[in-house]
């Protein structure tokens, strides 16, 4: 007669050291996972900051490719008409009569150096130079329609140049005195939950004005809801990756570099907007560090947590073969039944944790 083995128990759940383990591993891979902007930042500067970022690299851009085929139409209009290409201080266009807008000649041709208007240079020999007559002086720095040609300069084209149509004069005009306006005169306790929503809001408000082709709207809108979304993630420090923290940072890096191109010892917002870019971008840096650090850490436990897995995965089927070796001894069914269940829970168990 066969002797008959003694029965042992299976344990239904994961043994008491490894589950220990296992919760530590989690712990530390959450908390190295929950990383968020440096602390430090106040929530009000970083709507200011992305607010900023959205109108350098979102709206101007698309308004570049806007306003250069209107103004250049104008353009060549006065050119034929009024001979603006040749005037003089003699004989020159004062005026654009469908606005009475008062044209800035001291804007063009380096006539701010200039000690009188009758030592001007009133020839417009560009469309960059013809668009900056409807500009302050301050704010027609720019050269070509490029990176230079910021979003104060295309706002005021827009506003001024009565060829556009009037809901998008009006959209600029709302950007221009409630976002563009205070961002650069940098009062940081303007920049609320309420104005940051209000200004993404106007922002797209515009581009659907714009008449873009519905892929290049749909873009465009996608991207001001993208940085709107993790714009809200980095204000309220919340999970934020290396990569967007790094895109931060870039954008913040080449605002600050726009910024120093307007320093000078008459523009004193300009100087303190640029100080404070420069600020955010070496917070940023610093946060980046202590991204990769803890980065490289989060690999190492992420290793440990894959051994884990893998000998917990060797020990279900050692009770599994346990259990077949029970069967193949003609354990009675109900034993068997009870067996298979304390498995199907044992791994339901091991699924929590894994």
């Amino acid at each position: 007669m066969t002797e008959q083995r003694e029965l042992r128990p299976l344990k239904r759940s994961i043994p008491p050291d490894l589950q220990e383990r296992v919760e530590d591993i989690k712990i530390k891979v959450s908390r190295t996972a929950d990383i968020g902007p440096p602390d430090e930042l106040d929530e009000r500067k970083r709507r200011w900051l992305i607010v900023g970022i959205c109108l350098h690299t979102i709206i101007s851009p698309v308004l570049r490719t806007y306003v250069v085929p209107v103004v250049t139409k104008l353009c060549y209009s006065l050119t034929s008409r009024n001979n603006i290409h040749k005037q003089t201080d003699l004989s020159y266009l004062k005026r654009y009569a469908p606005t009475n807008t008062i044209l800035n000649y001291q804007a063009i041709n380096s006539n701010k150096t200039k000690r009188n208007k009758a030592q001007y240079d009133y020839r417009v020999r560009s469309v960059v130079d013809f668009s900056r007559l409807f500009l302050q002086t301050h704010m027609a720095h720019f050269t070509a329609f490029d990176d230079s040609c910021d979003s104060s300069a295309l706002l005021g084209i827009i506003v001024n140049i009565d060829r556009f149509p009037k809901d998008v004069q009006y959209d600029a005009e709302q950007i221009r005195s409630t976002i563009r306006n205070p961002w650069a005169h940098c009062d940081f306790s303007e920049w609320d939950a309420v104005k940051y929503a209000d200004s993404f809001q106007l922002m797209g408000k515009l581009v659907k004005h714009l008449c873009l082709s519905s892929r290049e709207e749909n873009r465009i809108l996608g991207e001001l809801n993208r940085w709107a979304t993790n714009g809200h993630c980095f204000l309220k420090g919340t999970v934020l990756g290396l990569e967007m923290v790094d895109e931060i940072r870039q954008q913040t890096h080449v605002l600050s570099e726009y910024m120093q191109t307007l320093c000078t010892e008459a523009d004193n917002h300009f100087i303190k907007v640029q100080k404070e870019l420069r600020g955010f971008e070496n917070d940023l840096l610093e946060g980046i560090r202590k991204l990769e650090n803890r980065t490289e850490k989060h690999d190492e436990e992420i290793d440990k947590f894959s051994l884990l897995a893998t000998s917990v995965s060797i020990e279900m089927e050692n009770l599994k073969a346990e259990v077949k070796r029970q069967e193949e001894d003609h354990i009675p069914k109900n034993i068997r039944e009870q067996h298979n269940k304390l498995i199907m829970e044992w791994e339901d168990d091991a699924a929590t944790f894994f």
